[in-house]
């Protein structure tokens, strides 16, 4: 199964809206949680939208879909800003419908890799080398024999805009491919400016996690 992609600029929108409206509001507690509460009640309305191109089709109507799940659910808007609260419900309802289908997707993969007798299955990706300078560009590979994991991602430094390449080691269930226990102590993320450092580290924890489960 395929997940349908958000344009990242609207996905972005969204998570953006997201990590703006909760620390603005926590300083009042009682705008907090009427945040939540129109937040969840947006996200509801949304549960017509039951895949994502209809959830993306549906953020050229936010404005009037956030005042009528408040008007629904009786809950003042005053004191909050409604972009806000529209792009965080967006935001939870596209993790409510992509989650399902991404599990399932990686399952898939893991299972088509280890009946190819293939040692590594690249199980998660987010973004693009086309799209890594406004959102990161992020992937996670899987030894298959064992379920140990490495996530690698490259995006924009925020003061710079110089590419920042990030490595980390990730536990996999090795079954289906999703985080699987508590990282260990090799979980530590390393951030490199230079690629090719990043590049010869990618390669040693591949033949560490390699060897070591020979």
């Amino acid at each position: 199964m395929t997940i349908p992609d958000v344009p990242p600029a609207v996905l972005r929108e969204w998570q953006s809206a997201e990590e703006r409206l909760y620390p603005v509001v926590m300083v009042r507690p009682d705008l907090y949680e009427r945040a939540v509460q129109l937040v969840r009640a947006v996200a509801d309305e949304l549960q017509s939208c039951t895949d994502v191109p209809a959830l993306v089709k549906a953020w050229a109507e936010a404005a009037q879909i956030v005042y009528r799940a408040a008007t629904d659910a009786g809950l003042d808007l005053s004191g909050l800003d409604a972009g806000l609260v529209a792009g965080a419900a967006f935001s939870l309802r596209y993790r409510e419908l992509a989650w399902p289908a991404a599990r399932e997707q990686r399952t898939a993969r893991v299972r088509e890799a280890a009946e190819r007798g293939e040692d590594w299955v690249r199980v998660e990706e987010t973004g693009s080398i086309e799209t890594a300078g406004m959102v990161p560009w992020s992937w996670v590979e899987m030894h298959v024999p064992s379920g140990a994991g490495m996530r690698q991602t490259i995006e924009a430094d925020p003061d710079t805009g110089a590419p920042r390449f990030r490595l980390e080691r990730v536990n996999l269930d090795p079954a289906r491919g999703v985080p699987f226990g508590e990282a260990d102590d090799l979980g530590v993320e390393e951030s490199f400016d230079d690629r090719a450092e990043w590049m010869a580290a990618i390669e040693a924890l591949r033949r560490e996690i390699a060897g070591g489960n020979t």
